[in-house]
Order: structure tokens, then sequence, then C-alpha cells
């Protein structure tokens, strides 16, 4: 397109020389100013390795600029993150599920809000709208109804019913006081709080529940919080467990937290369960054999032998870990980022529903992208809290999910790996001790890995005030 005689022109040749000076300026930057993850030597925060597959994939799709927002705009990779979905899904053990990548685990979380605000608002809308779904009913069971119901309820409207109902949930700005507490654990991401303020569900309804020593929510304590709130006629919208929490790495007792909901339902007590698996969702991948089944917990041991998950005949899975992991398939949705323990490049956060059902409760047609009743091969833009969003992010985490499978002989290999070093980075460390100008330093690890998060601090022999070790720390 451009003639050799153009490429002669004085201004021509400008623009390559200014070109060759701003990317020489880029290059050194970045040479010099970059978190150095691609060293074997560095261990900090969540810089890593990514995986080649998906910096060839993301680079390869990246050339058609395609955005899935909508089919028309880019077929290959919307058909590609509708089937990523479909992986994540089926990783949660979500066989009516769906899923789809986000930006970010934070607004991940968000739509995870935004499904429990809009479903549990349902009811009230249905009594207004079509009053004989929920005929005989008070406002505290309508508030209290399990989400399995609604979605059952819901599904009985006709379309033109569907977005009357709609209308009148939360969608519309109405009863959003009414619907209650929203309940994180003191370990949650700050991401929850804007989430809260965004969602308009407020600050103030969002209550913290105690840790214990390993950092996992107390579920005695979650369950004294539930039952105090509803002796006072407060619902309970929803409930987050975390998988992998941010500083930590702990895992909390989901199974557990997942018994309690389905214990207080037949009390009348009802509430959305969101896990927020940003970090720890695909470490599933460790307790799936190839077919995608649970490995029972005495088998463990023998298939991550087999398969070599570990360098040792030694399983750091312990089993509150493993039913946490296996007790994910009761929740209603679950946060997990690709960007995170899929070793994929950014953005590349996700969310997994268990019902499919559920994102017709969020979704809005926007005439110029897309049209109701469509039938194209997939389409992302009605039902995510996103517009445009790069397709090339799409193919990098479908090449990875191909390459290696979300069970234990792809991503649980890799990720088993990862928790072996954390374990023996922690035996290392735990007690280590050594001289500084005459001063003996301890280091003290804080809790054994539930995942592949080490945590320690540095102590000078005799300091004991905690400024003064805060202080410490923080200088070296």
């Amino acid at each position: 397109l451009v003639s050799a005689e153009e490429k002669g022109r004085p201004d021509y040749r400008a623009t390559q020389d200014r070109v060759a000076d701003v990317l020489g300026e880029l290059s050194t930057r970045m040479r010099a100013q970059s978190v150095p993850w691609h060293s074997p030597r560095y261990w900090g925060h969540m810089n890593s390795e990514t995986l080649m597959p998906a910096i060839l994939a993301y680079d390869y799709a990246m050339l058609w600029n395609g955005n899935n927002v909508a089919y028309e705009s880019s077929p290959a990779t919307s058909e590609m993150e509708e089937e990523v979905g479909r992986d994540l899904a089926g990783l949660f053990g979500f066989g009516q599920g769906w899923g789809h990548i986000a930006a970010d685990g934070s607004l991940a979380n968000l739509e995870g809000l935004w499904y429990a605000r809009n479903i549990k608002s349902l009811p009230l809308a249905m009594k207004e709208v079509k009053p004989e779904l929920v005929e005989g009913l008070s406002d505290w069971q309508l508030l209290n109804m399990p989400v399995s119901r609604i979605m059952d309820l819901f599904s009985r409207c006709g379309d033109e019913e569907k977005d009357a109902v709609k209308a009148k949930s939360a969608r519309g700005g109405g009863d959003l006081k009414k619907l209650g507490k929203w309940l994180v654990p003191q370990t949650k991401h700050y991401s929850w709080l804007k989430a809260a303020d965004i969602a308009g569900i407020g600050l103030d309804q969002v209550v913290p529940v105690p840790v214990d020593g390993h950092y996992r929510m107390k579920v005695d304590e979650l369950e004294r919080i539930i039952r105090d709130l509803a002796a006072r006629k407060t619902p309970i919208l929803g409930v987050v467990a975390v998988v992998g929490t941010t500083e930590e790495g702990a895992v909390d007792h989901v199974d557990q937290v997942a018994a309690l909901r389905s214990r207080l339902e037949k009390e009348g007590i009802g509430f959305y369960f969101h896990v927020d698996a940003a970090y720890g969702g695909y470490a599933r991948s460790l307790v799936l054999d190839e077919e995608g089944q649970v490995i029972p917990y005495e088998d463990l041991r023998r298939v991550h032998r087999e398969h070599g998950v570990f360098q040792e005949d030694v399983e750091y899975l312990s089993q509150d870990v493993y039913r946490a992991f296996v007790g994910i398939d009761q929740a209603d949705s679950v946060t997990v980022d690709p960007h995170k323990m899929g070793y994929v490049p950014y953005a590349a956060g996700g969310i997994a529903i268990r019902d499919i059902r559920m994102r017709d409760v969020i979704s809005y047609f926007a005439s110029y992208v897309m049209e109701k009743g469509a039938k194209a091969p997939a389409m992302l833009g009605a039902y995510i809290l996103e517009g445009s969003k790069a397709g090339a992010t799409a193919a990098a985490v479908w090449t990875c999910h191909r390459i290696l499978p979300l069970n234990v002989s792809g991503y649980g290999k890799l990720i088993g790996r990862s928790i072996e070093a954390a374990h023996r980075f922690h035996d290392f460390l735990d007690g280590l001790s050594f001289d500084i100008g005459g001063t003996r330093v301890v280091a003290h690890t804080l809790t054994n890995p539930d995942f592949n998060m080490t945590d320690w601090v540095f102590v000078p022999e005799g300091m004991t005030s905690l400024e003064d070790i805060n202080a410490f720390n923080h200088a070296f």
C-alpha cells in the first residue's frame, strides 16, 4: 500500500525515526523498571511467568482485534469464550451452569453480588406483578426463598412477564434495604466493599465474619451471626466464602458453609452463596480425575503419585482443604481468575454460575449489537457487566484449557508443584535464625499453607512490640 516513492519522502522517514525513538524508550523503561517475574530468583506478590501457549495464542488472536461483546464482531473468539465458560462451570461441578471471562476478580465479584441482589429481590417483585406465583407467602418467606426455588418460579413466567418482574425487582431501585446483610469473612478482598457500594447494597449491609488462627472463616460464628439477624427479622442477602485469601492463601470451609445453608433453609432461612475463588479456584483441578469426576480422598495420594503431581510421595492437600474444594459445587456462583493460577496474561478474570437460567435475571439487550431471541452460536454481551472485551484473552484461556486440562493430569500437576514449593519454603523458613551485627533474628511462619502462599515475619530476639516488628519488616 505504501509505494517506494512515498517511502523516500522526508515525512515518511521522519515518522519511521520517531517510531524507532519511542519504541526504544519503551524498551528501556520496561527492561529497567519492570518486576523481574521472568526470573526464577524472584518470589513475590502475584507475579509469575505466564504459560507459553497463552502468550502465543494471545499474540495470534490479537491481530484480529476481536471484540467479544457481540458475536458478529468476533465469531471465533466468542465461541471460544462460550467454551471457556463451560470449562469453568465444569471445573466447579455446575452441570447446568455457565460462565465467562471478566476483566478481573473485582469485576467478577461485583457480578456475583449483582446476581444475588437481583435474584433475591425477584419474589417481592413477583408478589406485585404475578402474585399467584407466591400466593400465601409472607414477605419474610419471600426474602428467605432458596435461589433454586426463585429460579423455578421465574422460569414459569413468559418473556413479557419476566421483563415486568425484572422491572419491579432491585433493578428498579426499590426494596434494596429489605434484602438484608451481605456476610463476608474478615479476610475478604476489598473489592467486596466497592461492589456493595456500586450495587446500591451499601457498606452498612456488609457484615464481617471472624476468622480462626488459620485465617479461615469461623462457621460457628457465621451461624451465630445469621441466627442473631434472623431473630431480629433481618434477612441474609448472601454469604461469601473465600478459596485462597489475598494475603494468606487460606481456604474457607466451603463445604461447612454449604451444609449450614441446607440446614437453615429447612428452618426458613435462605441466602445466596458465592465463593470468591479468584486466587484458588483453578486448584480444584487437583481433586478431579481425567473424566472430571471428584477423586475420593482415600485415593487422592495414589492418583497424585501416578500423575506426578508432587515430586515427593506426600499428600500436601489436607482433608479440610479437599472438602472445601469439593464443596464448591454447592455455591450459586464462583469467582475464578485465569490470570492468577491459570497463568494467563492479564486481563483474564472470570465467573461461573451454577444455573444458566440465572443469567436471564441480569440480562440487557442493546439493539445495535444484539437482538433478543437471536440464535447466534455464542452471545455474551447481553449477560455480562462489561461491554467491549478482547477476544484475544478468550483465545489465550481456551488454548491453555485444551493443552492443560482442568483436572489432575493438567492444571492439577502444575498447581501441585506450586503448592509443594510453598510447603518446602515454609519448612525452610520456620524457625530459621541468623545473626546480624550481634542480634539474633528469627523467622516465624504464620500458618502451614492451605494453598501455595507462605507468610512469615522476621523478629529480632527480644523485640516484643508489634509496632516495632512491623517497622523492622517494612524496612527489610
